[in-house]
């Protein structure tokens, strides 16, 4: 046990630490290159002016930009390639996190989530850092041998995964992924997909997708800006197979995390 000093305590009497006001944003560099940095500090400082209205973040998004170069420029490492950067906002106060990037499995197992997603009063582009529920039920996956967990509404349908959105491959051959709303997050890397996917002229539609559209699916994926496109092997008793997927192609197009976007 740690018993924090007066001195020490003062940092963490924040009135926006103490009632979980904080935004970040996560993104990693790629073979040399920070992918879709300015997309993530859009979002960023969106939620900031949105969350902390006084202080105008958005009129610092270059001053911004320009520091997270700078400590990417001075940090190129002979043993590290490739590069996890955290991006946290709290009132006026802003910090940047970096480490080697970890390697994670292209496919994935799903389960489903006990909490229900309800509509609430935040918006789409608020990446809040209080993932509390998510950690409890992956903990409950991870007991269960799966990976990790997909929510669901109070309509059966589907939101998203603890930290990723989703897109099916539905039974008509369609690419399908619902459109960011209150319970589920506008994520980047999930954009930059949708876009490159219009622009190879895939079938992609934003549209509420049900667990019926589910349990048809003829596949299963997950994007997150550091884990990348990932394939869902299983959920539950569903088991997909990437062979000859769609999925393998749309990675030779989009790259692993956006790379090739």
């Amino acid at each position: 046990m740690n018993i924090l000093s007066s001195e020490m305590a003062q940092h963490y009497q924040v009135n926006s630490l103490q009632r979980g006001h904080v935004i970040f944003t996560s993104f990693i560099s790629y073979n040399g290159r920070i992918l879709f940095l300015d997309s993530h500090l859009e979002r960023l400082v969106k939620g900031a002016d949105f969350l902390f209205p006084t202080i105008g973040w958005a009129q610092n998004i270059e001053k911004i930009k320009h520091y997270v170069e700078e400590v990417f420029k001075n940090s190129n490492s002979q043993s590290i390639k490739n590069y996890y950067f955290r991006l946290t906002i709290f009132d006026d106060c802003i910090h940047l996190q970096q480490r080697a990037l970890e390697t994670h499995r292209d496919s994935v197992k799903l389960m489903s989530a006990l909490k229900v997603k309800t509509a609430g009063l935040i918006p789409s582009f608020l990446k809040l850092s209080n993932y509390i529920e998510s950690d409890l039920e992956l903990v409950r996956a991870k007991f269960k041998n799966y990976d990790d967990v997909l929510f669901f509404d109070n309509a059966q349908n589907i939101t998203e995964a603890s930290t990723s959105n989703i897109f099916i491959v539905n039974a008509e051959g369609d690419i399908i992924t619902p459109p960011p709303s209150t319970t589920i997050l506008d994520g980047v890397t999930r954009k930059k997909l949708i876009e490159k996917l219009q622009y190879q002229e895939f079938n992609i539609k934003e549209v509420p997708v049900s667990k019926s559209d589910l349990l048809k699916a003829r596949e299963i994926w997950l994007t997150n800006s550091i884990k990348g496109i990932r394939f869902v092997e299983q959920f539950e008793d569903l088991m997909f197979d990437k062979k000859d997927s769609l999925f393998l192609k749309v990675v030779a197009a989009f790259g692993r995390y956006g790379e090739l976007a």
